[in-house]
């Protein structure tokens, strides 16, 4: 009736069984119960037990009652179907020994039977008590495997917890609770043998759990927090983000709902400390790593002495330390806590113990970056010292974390590689990731991680030994890398980057443009909009020649047109995105309003979630929790909605980049000049309604970098005037003759506009470092030629995108009368900051100009008296100090009475009645050398919130001649023959030069944005 010795293996035996009559009981089809293999199931299962051993373990009689449950139900089901006498006998052996435990689970004629037979003894149903001691044996169990890391203990415990819920007929608490426990259980064995059947029975067990139990029973916390642990480990093997939403959202309910008396509150914080993590990894959101570590840093600090999870918390509080983008991590002395940390718990999780190989992991990890900061190459030593250790502990010969162990000590015998130039560790390391590759399933969301490390190993030993195999299978890796659909947008931006430079530098330009183009896309899934703006801004900087190189390769590639696409599609991505409300939705709405009506929502929802400093300045740590969940929450609904719309007919480019022939219409008033500098080469992408021309620049990235920083300390603060005066005169020459004079010869504006002739438009729409730079002030004055200027050929504006010239055009151009709604700001005086006493004329020969204009000034122009007035007004100046912070550009602000009105205040505003501002202050146009292609300048914002032309400044400007300037460009508005903004700002410029020929500094920084 039994082999004694097999009941290892019989829990597996159970659970296919178990899935078996899922599937029969899903559609009642006998063939899932006759299929021979269906049979030999039952066979093995049925002679894996020992039938007739009296008593035993308790877990052993757990074990005989579930086998005998699952068996019976087998055989009666399809003794139904095939009226087979051998199957009758079975069930009813099987069903008499359940009935004696659980008679409620047994078959109606079957319990008759045994009733009437008198074969049924029983000494009645089991109490709540009986059933709780089963789960207390189990959790007993649980807690002695966690320390042994033995796999029986945890079978014993699964076949414990499923006897007190089977034989429980009521759905009460102690079922749930041995519910919950073997939720527990069974994550605990996916993560000490990688066993995924276990993790999803765990994830199915914990839900029904929760369902039993009232959400304000005390006990519905402790189910939350096992329904989040096992979400976690759920999300690492699939990548789904809405499932580790979904264990953030249980485990704050959990830990944050605790009362600080409940035992159990440090492993929920753990718990949620460990789902933040994560998701702060996946999507970049500050805000969830810091959370993270202040979870996890309670949690270590309520545990008491001793406890046996102390050593596991601590090793987590170190990994949230290591992540910290803030202090004390960020710095020296948080490195070396993080490795001081570790090397003090290493003792406590000695070999064999569950918690060793964690530790492990992240004290390699700890190492290698310590040494990445530091350059001490003991670190380095100790890092692979460390990994070698956990490999001959066996650490890596199975369980979750393995991947993880091989993945950093692979690191670290890279870098170990290139230090030391020890070529045998570099393949090593190489050996290493592809076993790692060969252990995961093709859609793991590790995949990116682990062909990103591999490939930029075969990359590293093509340097070192120039073997073109390893360059062609770098290449294949890093491609393949970056299209793992389930891992991180960010991994796989990064993978495509890099295949692409390989193949750029190899040449191959045509294969380069395919793979920064797929870098691309990836990269506007990575600055989604279920973060905050300073999130995105942060992910975006990670790429900071991306858009350029692709630019220039499809250049190089002879493809010009797509040139054009990948700089509209890469650079002003938080632009586009503001924009999207904005869209054209008519063809959507004719075949879908529903559709239409549901996503303006949602991205009006997203527009006005507040995301800037003033908005969010009195707000709590939960107010802004719930809005980045409200915002996450949006953005899925969004991208699931976009997903509907683009599967209709003629719609799959519905609020994608657009194409170059929809691009080309920018140029319909006038050619647009795209500049780019890349270390592919360095062109002007010149735009007319014909086409697309690529012309050569007469400089390379090199230069340009080099003049960008020469430039930028001419005109910052305390510098020399004369000195600053040199430099602006030289970088204007030089600008001339590697940017401008080979446009305008290109363009046919060979010479100065006649007198009475219009000058032609021209925009420029500069990337990268570019975008610093005076383009419309270039010239050359020389002996011989004289003064050689785009001033006198050319009227010029800029655009920060395609797209924002051709959103402009959509508002018509609104003349500056009396009565035109206009708002005056003025800071003659502001705190802490000099005096601007020409500010004050300024504003008052303006407002002379336009009396009926409201007039904000000193005390009277604080940051909500300007917000509110700037919703009501169809033109705007500001007379006050601005600056810019060239390595966080969304500093920029302009100063007002009771504080800075940043950049990031603007991007928030939407003001439909707005047409020209004039901002009268410094560095209003400069964007940063950070983000440089985000178009992150004050004018730009303002066009993007409303305004349809504005004029500001490149650098800081001097107060008197600014209010020359403004008086000049607001009396050629007032001209009959010069109402564009653009016009009259380029004859106010012209105007003053002719005073001030020699001051350079005076005229050049003032520029218009717009069309």
């Amino acid at each position: 009736m039994g082999a004694p010795g097999k009941a290892a293996g019989t829990g597996d035996l159970a659970f296919a069984m178990e899935d078996l009559l899922d599937a029969y009981f899903a559609d009642s089809d006998p063939r899932v119960l006759t299929d021979p293999e269906a049979r030999r199931l039952a066979d093995r299962l049925y002679y894996a037990i020992d039938w007739l051993s009296p008593g035993g373990q308790v877990a052993d009689v757990a074990r005989r009652f579930n086998a005998a449950l699952l068996l019976g139900a087998y055989h009666w089901y399809r003794f139904r179907h095939e009226e087979q006498r051998e199957d009758a006998g079975r069930a009813s052996v099987m069903y008499l020994m359940v009935a004696k435990v659980a008679p409620q689970c047994v078959p109606g004629p079957l319990l008759d039977a045994f009733t009437e037979s008198g074969s049924l003894v029983r000494d009645g149903e089991p109490t709540a008590g009986e059933l709780a001691g089963y789960t207390g044996s189990a959790v007993g169990l649980l807690k002695e495997a966690e320390v042994t890391g033995d796999l029986c203990l945890l079978d014993d415990a699964v076949q414990l917890c499923l006897l007190s819920a089977r034989a429980n007929p009521r759905d009460d608490l102690v079922k749930a609770e041995a519910l919950t426990v073997l939720g527990n259980v069974l994550v605990r064995r996916y993560e000490f043998a990688d066993d995924a059947d276990a993790l999803d029975r765990a994830m199915v067990v914990t839900v029904k759990a929760g369902e039993m139990t009232p959400p304000d029973h005390p006990y519905f916390r402790t189910c939350s927090s096992g329904f989040g642990h096992i979400a976690i480990r759920t999300f690492q093997r699939d990548g789904d983000l809405h499932t580790l939403d979904l264990a953030v959202r249980s485990l704050r309910a959990a830990a944050y709902g605790a009362p600080d008396d409940d035992p159990h509150r440090a492993a929920h914080l753990t718990n949620l400390a460990t789902a933040l993590s994560l998701r702060g990894q996946r999507t970049g959101r500050a805000e969830d790593t810091e959370e993270a570590f202040e979870a996890q840093f309670e949690a270590v600090e309520i545990t008491p002495p001793g406890h046996p999870d102390a050593p596991s918390r601590l090793i987590n509080l170190a990994g949230a330390l290591g992540t910290r983008s803030g202090d004390p991590a960020a710095g020296e002395d948080g490195r070396d806590l993080v490795v001081g940390l570790l090397e003090d718990v290493l003792p406590h999780v000695p070999e064999g113990h569950p918690n060793r190989p964690g530790c492990l992991i992240f004290l390699v990890h700890a190492l290698g970056e310590r040494f990445a900061h530091s350059g001490d190459p003991a670190d380095l030593a100790r890092s692979v010292e460390v990994g070698r250790q956990a490999l001959a502990e066996g650490l890596s010969g199975g369980g979750y974390l393995e991947p993880d162990l091989l993945r950093v000590f692979a690191r670290s015998l890279r870098a170990y590689a290139e230090h030391f130039a020890a070529p045998a560790a570099l393949s090593e390391a190489v050996e290493v990731l592809r076993g790692v590759e060969q252990s995961l399933p093709g859609d793991h969301p590790d995949r990116t991680e682990t062909l990103s490390m591999l490939g930029f190993a075969l990359w590293d030993r093509f340097k070192a030994g120039g073997r073109t195999e390893d360059r062609h299978r770098a290449a294949e890796a890093l491609s393949e890398a970056s299209r793992v659909p389930t891992a991180p947008a960010r991994s796989r931006t990064l993978a495509a980057a890099a295949a692409g430079t390989i193949a750029a530098d190899s040449g191959d330009f045509a294969r380069a443009t395919d793979l920064f183009a797929l870098a691309l896309d990836q990269l506007e899934l990575t600055a989604w909009r279920g973060l905050g703006r300073p999130d995105r801004e942060s992910l975006i900087s990670d790429f900071p020649d991306l858009v350029t190189n692709a630019a220039a390769s499809a250049v190089r590639a002879g493809r010009p047109e797509r040139a054009v696409e990948l700089l509209e599609q890469g650079r002003g991505i938080l632009l586009a995105q503001a924009l999207e409300t904005r869209a054209d939705d008519q063809a959507l709405r004719a075949r879908a309003p529903d559709l239409a009506d549901r996503l303006g929502e949602i991205l009006l929802e997203l527009d006005r979630l507040p995301d800037s400093p003033y908005a969010t300045a009195s707000w709590s740590a939960q107010d802004r929790r719930r809005a980045n969940e409200r915002r996450g929450e949006l953005a899925r609904r969004r991208e699931e909605i976009l997903a509907a719309i683009r599967a209709l007919p003629r719609l799959a480019g519905f609020l994608r980049p657009p194409s170059f022939t929809s691009l080309r219409e920018a140029a319909e008033h006038g050619p647009v000049v795209l500049l780019i500098a890349s270390r592919y080469g360095c062109r002007a992408l010149v735009l007319t309604g014909a086409g697309v021309r690529a012309l050569p620049l007469g400089t390379d990235h090199r230069q340009v970098a080099e003049r960008t920083l020469a430039f930028l300390r001419a005109v910052g603060p305390g510098g020399s005037p004369l000195a600053a005066h040199t430099v602006v005169v030289d970088t204007l020459a030089w600008l001339w003759e590697a940017v401008a004079e080979p446009v305008l010869q290109a363009l046919g504006h060979t010479g100065a506009a006649g007198p009475d002739a219009d000058p032609p438009r021209l925009w420029w729409c500069p990337t990268g470092l570019f975008t610093l730079f005076p383009l419309h002030a270039a010239e050359r004055v020389g002996p011989g030629t004289g003064r050689q200027a785009v001033l006198d050929r050319v009227v010029s504006s800029y655009t920060p995108t395609l797209r924002a010239l051709l959103h402009a055009r959509e508002h018509s151009p609104r003349p500056l009368t009396p009565d035109s709604g206009g708002l005056v700001v003025s800071m003659p005086s502001t705190p802490d900051l000099p005096d601007l006493p020409a500010a004050g004329h300024e504003a008052q020969l303006l407002h002379l100009r336009y009396p009926d204009a409201r007039l904000l000034t000193g005390p009277a122009a604080t940051i909500p008296a300007v917000l509110e007035a700037l919703g009501h007004c169809s033109w705007a100046h500001f007379a006050c100090h601005g600056t810019q912070d060239l390595a966080r550009p969304s500093n920029g602000a302009l100063h007002l009475h009771d504080g800075p009105l940043t950049l990031r205040d603007i991007a928030d505003l939407r003001l439909p009645r707005a047409r020209f501002a004039f901002l009268s202050a410094c560095e209003t146009s400069r964007g940063g050398m950070v983000l440089a292609d985000e178009a992150l300048s004050l004018a730009a914002t303002l066009q993007i919130a409303g305004f349809r032309d504005v004029v500001g400044t490149l650098w800081p400007i001097d107060d008197g001649y600014a209010r020359e300037v403004a008086d000049l460009v607001y009396e050629n508005l007032a001209r009959p023959d010069t109402p564009d903004p653009a016009a009259a700002l380029h004859a106010a410029i012209a105007a003053v030069r002719s005073r001030h020929p020699d001051a350079v500094l005076v005229w050049a920084p003032y520029a218009h944005v717009g069309p």
